[in-house]
C-alpha cells in the first residue's frame, strides 16, 4: 500500500459522533466534580479498576494499541501483549489525572532533567528552534512547565479535540495556562489554517516550536517511513517545517514517574540547520530516535489509533 492510499484510508474512516462517551467532555466534567472531594491515595486506588472496565468496554482504541504493541514488542506473548494494553490505558489514565489535577487544582508538578546541560544549551541559542516530542507523559502539563523554565516564548502545536465540548473544554484550560505563563502560546493543527507558514514567520523571530513528530490525524499529512522492522504512518507537517526553516531540531520526550512527577529526556540536536535536508531525510533521522525511545517506554506512548505495523518483507529487484 502507497503512503497516499493508506492517507486517503486514514482520512476517509468516519469521525466519532459528537456524543461520543471516549471523545466527548461530560466523563471529564464528572470527574472534576468527583476530585474536588476525593484523597489523591484515593483517586489513585480506584483509576485502576476504572480503567480495566473501560479498557475492556473500549473496543476499537484497545485493538488499535495492541496492534501497535504486536509491531513494537514482537517478543510479547498474546497475554502478555493484552496486558500491556491495559498498562498503556493506565498510564494515560495515571497523566489524565495529573493533568486535571495541575489545571484545574494548581497542584504542583516536581520535574526533573537528567542532561541538563542540553536544555541550557537550547535556552542559550540564539535562533528560533524546533522542539519534536511524542505523545508521551503529559504533552499540555509539560510545555507549561517547559515555557516556565525554558525563559524564552514557546509555541505549542497540537490537533483540535475530536469533539466540540471537549475543544471547548480544552481551550478553556489553555487560555488560563496562556494567561499565567505569557510565554507560552497555542496553535491548532487544521487544514486550511496556514499554520506552516505562521510557524516559520514565528521561528525566523528567534522564537521556540514544539512539534508532536509521532500521530497522523485526518487535517495531517502523513508520510510512511520503516525503521528496525516497523513501519509508521508520521504526520510530514513537522519534517517540512524543519525543512524549509532550516532551524536546530532537538528531540525532547516526557516520561511520568510518579504522582505529579516528572523526567524531561532532553537528547542532542539532531539536526543543525547548516546544510538543507529534505523533509524526508530528517524523517529518516528523527523515526530512529523516537523508534528507540518508544521500545523503551512503550507504556507511556498514549496513541490509540493504528500507527506503526510490522514492516513488509520489499520485493526482490
Amino acid at each position: 500500500m502507497t503512503a497516499e492510499e493508506t492517507a486517503k484510508l486514514h482520512n476517509t474512516q468516519a469521525p466519532p459522533p459528537q456524543n461520543s462517551g471516549l471523545h466527548g467532555a461530560f466523563w471529564t466534567r464528572q470527574l472534576l466534580r468527583v476530585m474536588r472531594f476525593t484523597p489523591t491515595w484515593v483517586a489513585l486506588i480506584f483509576v485502576r479498576p476504572i480503567t480495566f472496565v473501560i479498557y475492556l468496554l473500549a473496543g476499537p482504541q484497545r485493538a488499535a494499541v495492541l496492534g501497535n504493541l504486536a509491531a513494537l514488542r514482537p517478543d510479547f506473548g498474546q497475554s502478555r501483549r493484552w496486558w500491556a494494553g491495559y498498562q498503556v490505558f493506565l498510564q494515560f489514565a495515571l497523566t489524565y489525572l495529573d493533568r486535571l489535577w495541575h489545571m484545574h487544582f494548581r497542584r504542583a508538578v516536581a520535574w526533573e532533567i537528567p542532561h541538563r546541560e542540553r536544555f541550557d544549551a537550547i535556552c542559550d541559542l540564539p535562533c528560533g528552534v524546533i522542539i519534536f516530542t511524542i505523545h508521551s507523559g503529559n504533552y499540555d502539563v509539560g510545555a507549561s512547565l517547559f515555557a516556565e523554565k525554558f525563559g524564552r516564548m514557546l509555541h505549542t502545536v497540537r490537533a483540535p479535540e475530536q469533539n466540540a465540548d471537549m475543544q471547548a473544554l480544552r481551550e478553556a484550560e489553555l487560555r488560563a495556562t496562556e494567561q499565567e505563563n505569557p510565554l507560552l502560546r497555542v496553535h491548532y493543527s487544521e487544514a486550511d489554517n496556514h499554520l506552516g507558514l505562521e510557524l516559520c514567520r514565528i521561528l525566523r523571530l528567534g522564537e521556540a516550536v514544539a512539534v508532536q513528530g509521532d500521530r497522523v490525524l485526518t487535517a495531517v499529512s502523513p508520510v510512511l517511513m520503516s525503521h528496525a522492522g516497523c513501519t509508521y504512518l508520521l504526520p510530514r507537517g513537522p519534517l517540512v517545517l524543519a525543512e524549509i526553516s532550516k532551524a536546530p531540531c532537538f528531540p525532547i520526550f516526557l516520561e511520568r514517574i510518579g504522582c505529579l512527577n516528572y523526567r524531561i529526556h532532553v537528547l542532542d540536536c539532531f539536526y543543525d540547520g547548516t546544510v538543507k535536508k529534505r523533509a524526508d531525510d530528517l524523517g529518516a533521522i528523527w523515526l530512529p530516535i523516537m523508534h528507540d525511545y518508544i521500545q523503551q517506554h512503550w507504556d507511556q506512548w498514549f496513541v490509540f489509533e493504528p500507527l506503526v505495523s510490522p514492516q513488509l518483507p520489499t520485493d526482490p529487484a
